[in-house]
């Protein structure tokens, strides 16, 4: 095959190279570039070189050109500010702010200050990052970028309000600029206006579509992630639209559209994983439609990258992800090995809360108390926020109600965790009026939203004598969605079915079943993925077989599951299954059950078929890092045992 420079004929290298910078082929410059002998002792090409690394983020390859070229022509300072800003990119900071105090040329004071700011700001020394923000307002001709800048600082001490003004002052003065414009989104997102926020995003992508369509944005969702990667080129950089899109991922993932999330960040420009940047990376492993494992992992990646590179919310999102899959373990070998960003990254009542739920796994009573300490403080503040709210409805000035009420709503999702790991730690030990007792304790605070209303709900189910109230609160959850019924949880739906036969309101279970049903069809459910309806008859077929009536609740599970046969038969799905048979062995066994033939040879003949089309299918859920090399067993192993132990039990030859 033939190499590029032997593409080239003689005499027209400086033109090809040029062309290729011109139409950004950086990384086809580079190629040629290093195929010439010359270019790393002359100055001509290592300018082109370390102008080519730089637009391809390459920023350590980058310095090193630049540092050969302070070598070669000491006398020219632009390479030696180059270098220190590539020094900058590279996350280098200490060896970036030392080049940068060598630099002495006039013409380049107000490129040094900026760059120095950025150092400091970089190094979150804010107060040498401000001083050098004011030395540069009486020389700087830039006023769009000085506050911008402002607004950078400004934003740090959380201080969004001021912020906002300062990115909308250098919009008016500099013309729109996407990341102005996405710091001013970002200000509106902290503030919890999500509208005004999705507003400037829609405008930089909008803007980025029309101006770089070579990006391809939106190509992955039409082309169901096959297109071909754009790579990290200067004009995605240089558009903000990677920017865009992952702050709109996070307004949907923080309003609980997780799905809405990943369209997101599907909407980017395609590139492989190995060119993502961190904040994609880091949003993916939340959005994670296959599992925890690969979150944690990418997670765990960045992380080990360390700052600048790591997102600051990496911490602590790794270490509510183990929590969320019960991985206290992990959780604490985490914080134990990472001690220096404790007080960095997480904030003392985050911290207060992962302690109590990594405490909760050996002494339960040491992380009540943690908790109860936790709830008062909150709880306390809380009062005392309603009654400032109560004051602000009635004097005049509406914008003092706006905060309240916004620092009354921040300090409820505050309280809300805390309420639901106290009911959580008697809820594991199945001491489910316990739990309700904790529910009550937090009805004060959390009984109007919808999380507390939902587990409420949970607990009262699974009491086992408060069907009647349980549904009172499932109801409002399905009506609100009636339409939309697959939207709403399948446990709920199934937890409200049983409700509903528990209090002999039959009726009503089967409307809701039948309303579930035909969605499902409307769907066009030919893969089998939607298991609404098979949940609920799963739910409602154990429920019967908890009875003792295994006639009635192992045909319900068999038609759940299509026979067996179905895509429905899953390591979640086969757990209930063999759950009930086992029930119904152990009944037989002991001879407290009585089933009709026919009833027993339907059984028989749902296992046969489980374990022809179960073979390959693994019969239990492993957790999200667990990586074994042993097969696991499959659900066809596991039917052919359960079907032998019964032909036994029978004994049919």
């Amino acid at each position: 095959m033939f190499s590029q420079n032997m593409l080239i004929r003689d005499g027209e290298y400086t033109k090809s190279i040029y062309t290729m910078i011109k139409e950004e082929r950086f990384q086809e410059a580079i190629n040629v570039l290093n195929g010439i002998p010359e270019v790393s002792t002359t100055r001509a090409g290592l300018s082109l070189l370390g102008h080519c690394y730089y637009q391809t983020q390459d920023f350590i390859e980058a310095s090193n050109c630049y540092e050969h070229l302070v070598n070669l022509v000491p006398d020219v300072p632009e390479y030696k500010l180059y270098y220190a800003q590539s020094l900058f990119q590279a996350g280098l900071f200490e060896e970036a702010h030392k080049i940068s105090t060598t630099l002495d040329a006039p013409q380049l004071k107000d490129k040094v200050l900026q760059l120095q700011s950025a150092i400091a700001y970089g190094n979150e020394d804010y107060s040498t990052a401000q001083s050098l923000l004011l030395q540069r307002q009486g020389t700087t001709n830039q006023e769009a970028t000085v506050k911008n800048d402002e607004g950078c600082l400004l934003y740090q001490a959380n201080m969004f309000e001021d912020a906002l003004q300062r990115y909308v002052s250098a919009l008016q003065a500099g013309g729109f600029n996407p990341h102005i414009a996405y710091n001013a989104a970002l200000c509106h997102y902290r503030k919890k206006e999500n509208s005004q926020a999705l507003n400037y995003i829609a405008e930089i992508v909008e803007r980025g579509i029309r101006n770089h369509p070579e990006l391809g944005v939106g190509a992955q969702a039409e082309t169901e992630g096959g297109a071909r990667s754009v790579g990290n080129p200067p004009a995605l950089a240089a558009s903000g639209l990677a920017q865009a899109f992952n702050l709109k991922a996070a307004i949907e993932y923080q309003e609980g559209n997780v799905e809405g999330s990943r369209e997101a960040l599907t909407d980017l420009p395609p590139r492989l994983e190995p060119e993502l940047d961190p904040v994609t990376l880091h949003n993916m492993a939340l959005t994670d439609p296959i599992g925890g494992g690969a979150g944690l992992r990418r997670l765990a990646f960045l992380l080990e990258l360390g700052p600048p590179t790591c997102p600051p919310e990496t911490f602590a999102n790794l270490l509510l992800l183990c929590c969320k899959h019960e991985m206290y373990d992990t959780a604490a070998d985490i914080l134990a090995e990472h001690t220096h960003l404790t007080y960095k990254y997480l904030s003392p009542y985050l911290y207060d809360l992962l302690d109590a739920l990594i405490t909760a796994q050996s002494t339960p009573e040491e992380a009540e108390q943690k908790l109860g300490v936790l709830a008062n403080n909150i709880g306390g503040r809380l009062r005392s926020l309603a009654a400032k709210v109560q004051e602000c409805r009635s004097a005049p000035d509406q914008n003092a109600l706006r905060v309240a009420l916004r620092e009354y709503e921040s300090a409820l999702e505050s309280y809300l965790p805390v309420a639901m790991a106290r009911a959580w730690i008697p809820w594991r030990a199945d001491d489910f009026q316990g739990a309700e007792r904790e529910f009550r304790a937090s009805a004060e605070f959390c009984s109007e939203t919808p999380t507390w209303r939902l587990h409420a709900a949970h607990v009262l189910f699974m009491r086992g004598d408060r069907y009647k109230e349980a549904a009172a609160f499932y109801e409002p959850i399905v009506r609100q969605n009636y339409d939309e019924i697959l939207a709403v949880s399948a446990s709920v739906l199934a937890n409200l079915c049983v409700a509903y036969i528990m209090t002999s309101q039959n009726e009503e279970a089967e409307e809701l079943m039948r309303k579930v049903e035909r969605a499902e069809e409307r769907k066009g459910n030919a893969t089998g993925q939607c298991l609404h309806l098979c949940i609920v008859n799963l739910v409602i077929g154990t429920l019967y077989c908890a009875k003792g009536n295994y006639e009635f609740g192992l045909s319900r599970i068999a038609h759940a599951l299509d026979g067996g046969s179905g895509a429905r038969l899953c390591a979640d799905t086969w757990l209930h299954v063999k759950r009930c048979v086992l029930g119904l062995l152990t009944g037989l066994s002991k001879q407290t059950i009585v089933l009709p033939s026919i009833a027993i040879q339907e059984t028989l003949s749902f296992l046969r078929t489980c374990e022809a089309y179960g073979l390959t299918i693994p019969s239990v859920l492993t957790g999200p890092l667990e990586e074994s090399g042993e097969q696991p067993p499959t659900i066809g192993l596991e039917a052919r045992k359960l079907r032998a132990l019964l032909l036994r039990l029978m004994e049919y030859k």
